[in-house]
């Protein structure tokens, strides 16, 4: 993240990270899944998340907070990786609905989504190692049982706003509901109490419209691409 921040391209940036990455995984498969994972999200996303990433590193560049770097990383990821946040979401909702998610449940969700395939449930339990690694999450007395851990509180209404583009391009939608983004599972390790609408005026990707005397709806100034149905979708990361 700080070297795309700084203006490094993938071609100068890719031996610095293949330095950093072996320090800690000695194996060259490992190595360069790793590195496909940071090209991906910070050096060449897909073309939905470009704006997303530039707007990322802008905001970066003068606020680089460990706060900061956990949203943006969070956001990027689930965008960047649309299975990634499928798990999020499920985690996120058992989470909401019982204050601790079992993997096996997760698992069981991702499947009844994407089928009953032996590397849908490998892929996810690799996600939420991940999300652990990451502190996210904890892990219960009992294996395979998580809680959340201590959430992230977005500092400025630009950090909302960047966050709810996130959402949409992660879940596929060009418009939802801005009561729906409040309560999101997919951003379950952010803390979203503070948002509200006039905040998104502050991401001018973003647009809203009242469609009733109620309901206001937030749309992506964007058409996002039709998202893959096959193996493709399904990274592990």
């Amino acid at each position: 993240m700080a070297l795309a921040a700084k203006g490094a391209d993938w071609t100068d940036a890719r031996p610095e990270l293949s330095k950093e990455i072996s320090a800690d995984n000695s194996g060259a498969e490992t190595i360069r899944k790793v590195l496909e994972h940071v090209r991906r999200i910070w050096f060449e996303p897909p073309d939905s998340c470009t704006g997303l990433r530039e707007a990322a590193l802008t905001m970066l560049r003068t606020d680089e907070t460990p706060a900061v770097r956990t949203i943006f990383t969070w956001g990027m990821t689930i965008a960047a990786y649309p299975f990634v946040g499928s798990v999020a979401e499920a985690m996120g909702r058992l989470l909401k609905l019982q204050k601790e998610a079992h993997r096996t449940e997760i698992q069981r969700r991702l499947r009844e989504q994407h089928g009953d395939r032996d590397f849908v449930s490998r892929i996810t339990r690799y996600n939420v190692s991940s999300f652990l690694d990451w502190g996210v999450i904890i892990e219960a007395k009992k294996a395979g049982v998580y809680c959340s851990g201590p959430k992230t509180q977005p500092g400025k209404p630009e950090h909302f706003a960047w966050l709810a583009e996130a959402i949409l391009i992660s879940r596929g939608k060009t418009q939802v509901p801005i009561s729906e983004l409040t309560n999101h599972p997919v951003i379950f390790p952010i803390d979203f109490d503070k948002f509200n609408g006039p905040m998104l005026q502050k991401n001018p990707r973003l647009h809203v419209e009242r469609q009733s005397l109620n309901q206001e709806v937030v749309f992506l100034n964007a058409v996002l691409p039709q998202r893959p149905r096959g193996r493709s979708d399904l990274t592990q990361f």
